[in-house]
């Protein structure tokens, strides 16, 4: 097994994502979308390249990294690009996706599927796939996200993981501030308009913690897999496109997709 042989991923090697003149490229894009710097956006276009490779050529069903899956959800919006001249041109067949079934049985069929390709990913291009495109399965899966399209130029975005820590930083003030003034404090200060908005304080950020806490952990059912009926892996034939994050699957058949904005 060595890709480099291969016609397939020659032709691969010379499709052109972005178009020269275009002020917003594929991998602009890409990189907007999803925040990432152009410089890792490109190397995700290029795990992205391997993938498709890998969908044809694995002989079973393959599962990409999140990150390599946005880079796909993206590729179906430019409809001609994806329809015409990958799956015409280069593939030769459609290469659908669609989403998930849910439940537990998709969940580790997901699982198996992405670890199943991260081994032939080894066994065509001779090295193991880059840990930070695509990371261990109990990272990849390791929580339902809940992704949503929103505007950031309307609306300021803060990680709850940096909400829980100045929550905490938060709590740790407030309680040294509290004892302090307990020291000075006399029975008669023990009020309720005193200790009514400590306790509030007290709940709200530990609401703030709890809630930041529960970004990780649990088992999603993310994923997408592709299966391609002329390379002995199993076909379907989904008329649906695209996915969320709770996973989606795809296979080699007939039909297309709408088109898609900006």
């Amino acid at each position: 097994m060595n890709a480099s042989n291969d016609p397939l991923w020659h032709k691969l090697q010379t499709f052109a994502f972005d178009q020269p003149g275009d002020d917003l490229t594929f991998t602009r894009r890409l990189a907007r979308e999803n925040r990432w710097s152009p410089e890792f956006a490109q190397r995700v276009v290029e795990e992205y390249r391997r993938f498709l490779f890998l969908a044809l050529r694995a002989g079973h069903p393959v599962t990409p990294s999140d990150e390599v899956d946005q880079a796909w959800h993206l590729h179906l919006v430019y409809t001609r690009s994806y329809w015409e001249d990958l799956c015409q041109g280069v593939l030769g067949r459609p290469l659908h996706h669609g989403p998930t079934r849910g439940g537990k049985a998709e969940d580790d069929r997901f699982e198996s599927q992405y670890a199943e390709t991260k081994t032939s990913y080894a066994q065509w291009f001779g090295q193991q796939p880059p840990a930070d495109i695509w990371p261990p399965a109990e990272v990849r899966f390791a929580s339902p996200a809940r992704f949503a399209r929103v505007n950031t130029a309307a609306f300021w975005m803060l990680p709850k993981q940096r909400v829980g820590r100045l929550a905490a930083a938060c709590l740790v003030v407030s309680l040294s501030l509290t004892a302090l003034a307990a020291c000075t404090w006399t029975a008669d200060d023990l009020t309720f308009g005193n200790v009514f908005p400590l306790v509030i304080l007290l709940f709200v950020v530990g609401l703030a913690i709890r809630s930041a806490r529960r970004g990780g952990g649990g088992k999603g059912g993310g994923g997408c897999t592709t299966g391609c009926g002329g390379s002995g892996c199993s076909s379907r034939h989904d008329s649906s496109s695209g996915c969320g994050s709770s996973g989606c699957s795809s296979g080699c058949g007939g039909g297309g997709c709408g088109g898609g904005g900006d």
